[in-house]
């Protein structure tokens, strides 16, 4: 009995990981989601700044939780009597990579797991105030990008800014952006400038 109440907890570990990680994936897709198919949903400034400590803790508990998974799976690979040199490499290169990978997701999907759930759920129409970070880049599913500053890995990305707008806009100069949202985040779907700044060209909604 003792034994196999000692072995629970052990049982349990890697369903409760992989629950997190389920959860993980997907508030990466619908992050990655929002940017290809629709708006981009962009964490306020000011949630940002007050949790940035609390995420890049988590961030690093995270990075070395996969570290001490990945640094386990190489000594296995190495005490193994027919170790290939893929095999040797391709667990090497994880200690190196998949612990810092998996850390700047975890800090992303803290600044904006709450914001974007609570902006989709109960959301209404809001206004929140970005500084530009720059204007140049452009993709196939991105077009006419323009990036907003001290923002969280795949978020603070705007697509389809009119180019008579974007030409206007320069690193530093502070925007509003409206959309669906609440104070801690939005979903983008318009820009102009910030008070007392100069007026915008043309249309200003973003897609």
């Amino acid at each position: 009995m003792g034994e196999t109440a000692a072995k629970s907890p052990r049982r349990l570990l890697p369903r409760v990981f992989l629950f997190c990680l389920f959860g993980f994936v997907i508030h990466l897709w619908v992050l990655l989601g929002a940017l290809i198919f629709g708006h981009s949903f962009v964490p306020s400034q000011a949630y940002v700044g007050s949790h940035d400590m609390i995420a890049k803790s988590v961030a690093i508990l995270v990075g070395c939780l996969m570290l001490f998974f990945c640094c386990r799976k190489f000594a296995k690979d190495f005490q193994s009597p027919d170790l290939s040199t893929k095999t040797f490499l391709v667990s090497g290169f994880g200690i190196l990579v998949v612990p810092l990978i998996f850390g700047v997701f975890a800090r992303a999907v803290v600044l904006t797991a709450y914001p974007l759930w609570l902006a989709a759920v109960v959301g209404g129409d809001t206004q929140l105030e970005f500084s530009i970070r720059d204007t140049t880049g452009s993709s196939m599913r991105c077009p006419r990008m323009v990036n907003l500053a001290d923002m969280p890995m795949m978020t603070g990305t705007l697509c389809d800014v009119p180019e008579a707008v974007r030409r206007t806009l320069y690193p530093g100069m502070r925007v509003l952006l409206t959309g669906r949202g609440t104070v801690n985040g939005l979903f983008a779907a318009r820009i102009d400038v910030a008070p007392n700044g100069p007026v915008l060209p043309g249309e200003s909604w973003l897609r």
